[in-house]
């Protein structure tokens, strides 16, 4: 009986395959040269870095994809990938910002990571670590509105989301970065449009998932570009890549996780972030085009111009004009005696996003946020520019 030939990488067709890349099976030096080769391709083709010296404001959480991120860039920058040794002459710096102030209040299990020998040794670019609470007067007033914030559905997780963004436009502009670069991939961004459409984002759709987005930076009017350079990989993509390149541990945490047994006994911990994440993975294990279907399919979206653009001071997203009779009843009017009493007794009710009003809708201490009542200066002075 005639024995089968093993099988070969389908690219190099000398290696045994390790992984499965579009059906194909390759090896662990190929499979290395397609994601260094996607991720450039990106950087220069889709997110339009094509100039030399350009400065790249790169934004690590310490997650998987943000520390692929990291790694890969200083790979281009230092000519330190596996296959194509071409140098993209670009001026990389690193943004930190520091969730251990936070994750020390809510997380009875936490432990904080050193990330620095990975920067330092590992990667050698230039960084800069920034405490969340550095921007707050008062540190403690965060921890107190994250408190009030209801620990169902992902309130607090996304507070501190905009937060971090604030922090990281700031330093962007005060350090001359035009380009920030985020570490989502393609199988995160699919589950960021679902999740951003199921809080009433709709309007954010652009920003959510193209490669390369740019808006107006209220004050100053400084024009920023956001830049999405892993959209082409998938998580296994992401997995395989740092189990190659990297030693790293991952912890995941959720905020808030701990506090009650009816947040712990509902599906991925009451969050819907988490929640439609795990519904994207599952369908991409059964259905492989999932991903790249979602992404193109949001990006033959087109938003009707809007005639006057106001943006929300929180999110710093579009704040659209609640017309629609389904959307207007999917705000809580259970009170309309105390919406009422927000709305003509609070200083920036009316600049609050349809989304945002979601977020704060079930905090205690209302009028506390609707006035910014010990938020950062950055958050007031963007407010009482913003009509």
């Amino acid at each position: 009986m005639q024995q089968k030939e093993p099988k070969l990488c389908k690219k190099c067709k000398t290696n045994k395959p390790s992984i499965i890349i579009q059906k194909d099976p390759v090896c662990q030096e190929c499979f290395i040269g397609y994601v260094e080769h996607m991720f450039k391709m990106s950087l220069r083709l889709k997110c339009n870095i094509t100039q030399k010296n350009e400065k790249l404001l790169i934004c690590f959480s310490g997650g998987q994809n943000s520390t692929a991120l990291v790694k890969m860039t200083s790979d281009v920058v230092y000519s330190t990938c596996a296959h194509n040794k071409s140098k993209m002459f670009i001026q990389a710096h690193v943004l930190y910002i520091n969730e251990s102030f936070i994750m020390k209040e809510f997380i009875q299990e936490y432990q904080p990571q050193d990330y620095i020998p990975f920067l330092t040794n590992e990667c050698k670019l230039p960084f800069q670590t920034i405490d969340i609470q550095s921007i707050y007067p008062d540190p403690y007033v965060l921890l107190q509105q994250l408190h009030n914030l209801s620990e169902f559905g992902s309130s607090r997780e996304d507070f501190v989301r905009l937060i971090k963004l604030h922090i990281i436009y700031d330093y962007a502009i005060k350090n001359g970065f035009q380009n920030i670069c985020f570490g989502q991939n393609g199988q995160r961004l699919a589950a960021d449009l679902f999740s951003q459409l199921s809080k009433g984002r709709g309007l954010s759709l652009q920003s959510a998932t193209k490669y390369n987005y740019s808006f107006v930076y209220p004050i100053n009017q400084n024009k920023l570009q956001i830049l999405h350079p892993l959209k082409d990989l998938l998580n296994k993509d992401i997995l395989y890549y740092l189990r190659l390149k990297s030693n790293i541990n991952f912890p995941n945490f959720i905020l808030g996780q701990h506090l009650s047994h009816a947040v712990k006994n509902k599906p991925a911990n009451g969050n819907i972030d988490h929640l439609l994440e795990q519904f994207i993975d599952k369908l991409q294990e059964g259905f492989p085009s999932t991903t790249f279907t979602v992404l193109s399919s949001a990006d033959k979206i087109t938003l009707k111009p809007l005639l006057q653009q106001n943006y929300c001071p929180l999110c710093l997203e579009i704040r659209d004009q609640v017309y629609n009779r389904l959307e207007v009843e999917t705000l809580d009017n259970s009170n309309q005696q105390l919406i009422n009493h927000l709305r003509n007794n609070t200083k920036y009710y009316n600049k609050i996003c349809f989304t945002c009003n979601r977020m704060l809708q079930s905090a205690r201490e209302l009028e506390k946020f609707y006035n910014l009542q010990g938020f950062p200066p950055l958050i007031i002075q963007l407010a009482d520019l913003i009509q």
